[in-house]
């Protein structure tokens, strides 16, 4: 269902604009953004719910709206690939080898026949993000746009980190089976990690649990949500913290609050 649409947007200009595409078992969504106007000329939502056992159904859901849009496959300044996995380790920069990334990650996680190894340096955190994403998810956006950058949901956040002001920071990024969790003090990350959490409780208590490992005060945290927040989960949020906002680009602005809730990784560049 398309959210935004610019009535203005040529599709003869794609060339100048830049596609976002954010995929999880919550659904499919894409932006096309004017990074020089700020501006988002459209965003669209398709949302359907899925284990983490239904990867061929996501497979086929993500290949029909492939074919539904031949807008995606217009040529495009640049195309970014926002892909949500819990899948994901942190590396120094300094000790990082590309022939370990496989390594580094399975010694945390199980992966797949068909899960990827992909990496992404964070220079302004001088660490490297190795993660696990789908490859046959890969090769259908590859169907269409052969030339993409692909990062996990986290980047989005810890490479932006240093654009939200204050000093002591936790990010939550909740999705429908599992909550990332970033801290940071000033602009450096001083913790990260993704938990399961099927119900806003377990968000709550491992907001806590990261809270207590870094030593920070949450009477002195700003909380910074994006996912699937509901209303009540965040009024919840406030009984335990007295300033709570949403993560949302600081230029390019969506809309409504649930928008960027649900939508704002799709606004900031790789």
């Amino acid at each position: 269902m398309p959210i935004i649409v610019n009535k203005q947007l040529g599709l003869e200009k794609t060339i100048q604009y830049r596609l976002s595409i954010q995929a999880d078992l919550n659904g499919f969504s894409f932006s096309i953004v004017n990074d020089v106007e700020k501006k988002c000329h459209f965003l669209f939502q398709s949302e359907y719910s899925l284990n983490y056992d239904d990867m061929d159904l996501f497979c086929r859901n993500t290949a029909k709206l492939l074919t539904t849009f031949p807008l995606l496959s217009k040529k495009f300044q640049t195309v970014d690939i926002i892909y949500n996995t819990h899948k994901f380790a942190l590396i120094p920069q300094k000790l990082f080898k590309q022939e370990e990334a496989y390594f580094q990650v399975q010694k945390l996680f199980k992966i797949d026949e068909l899960d990827e190894i992909d990496t992404i340096e964070v220079p302004n955190q001088q660490m490297v993000i190795a993660f696990a994403v789908n490859s046959t998810f890969l090769n259908l956006i590859k169907s269409v746009q052969p030339e993409f950058r692909v990062v996990p949901s986290v980047y989005q956040i810890i490479n932006n980190i240093a654009l939200f002001e204050e000093h002591n920071k936790i990010f939550l990024q909740y999705h429908k089976e599992d909550v990332h969790i970033i801290v940071s003090e000033g602009a450096r990350v001083m913790f990260c990690n993704s938990f399961p959490a099927f119900h806003f409780n377990s968000v709550l208590y491992y907001a806590f649990l990261a809270l207590k490992q870094v030593q920070l005060n949450q009477e002195q945290t700003t909380v910074y949500l994006s996912g699937n927040f509901r209303e009540d989960d965040i009024t919840n949020l406030t009984k335990y913290f007295p300033k709570v906002k949403y993560f949302r680009h600081p230029q390019t602005i969506l809309g409504s609050s649930e928008i960027e809730l649900k939508y704002s990784n799709l606004v900031f560049a790789i």
